[in-house]
């Protein structure tokens, strides 16, 4: 995997949501890892997958089909607000693609297959 050079101070994510699409086009498969009080983002990651078995003892992960459905859903997201830590792109920790992308930390890493 290498980096995407990717400005994680941008105050949308459309450009998050650019690099993106075309990664979810070519998948067929995601996990999506939320921390556990992460209520919210893990009901709604799991409108579109389910629970997978880990040995994360503070987290969830969700793994499912790349559908339309799921790609409008992540297309959609507003940007989030609560960007104190992290200057958020998605409300989701961690996604990652069967194809090898990955996005991380909130959306503000960003890695492609080699």
């Amino acid at each position: 995997m290498h980096p995407i050079p990717f400005d994680d101070t941008r105050s949308t994510n459309e450009a998050w949501k650019r690099i993106l699409e075309p990664q979810l086009r070519q998948a067929a498969s995601f996990e999506i890892h939320c921390w556990t009080e992460e209520t919210k983002e893990i009901a709604a990651a799991l409108h579109f997958g389910q629970r997978k078995e880990t040995d994360w003892p503070w987290g969830t992960v969700i793994a499912g089909a790349v559908t339309p459905a799921f790609i409008d859903f992540l297309l959609s997201l507003p940007k989030p607000t609560d960007t104190e830590v992290y200057n958020k792109m998605t409300p989701f920790f961690s996604l990652f693609l069967d194809t090898g992308f990955s996005s991380e930390h909130y959306g503000t890493e960003l890695h492609l297959p080699d």
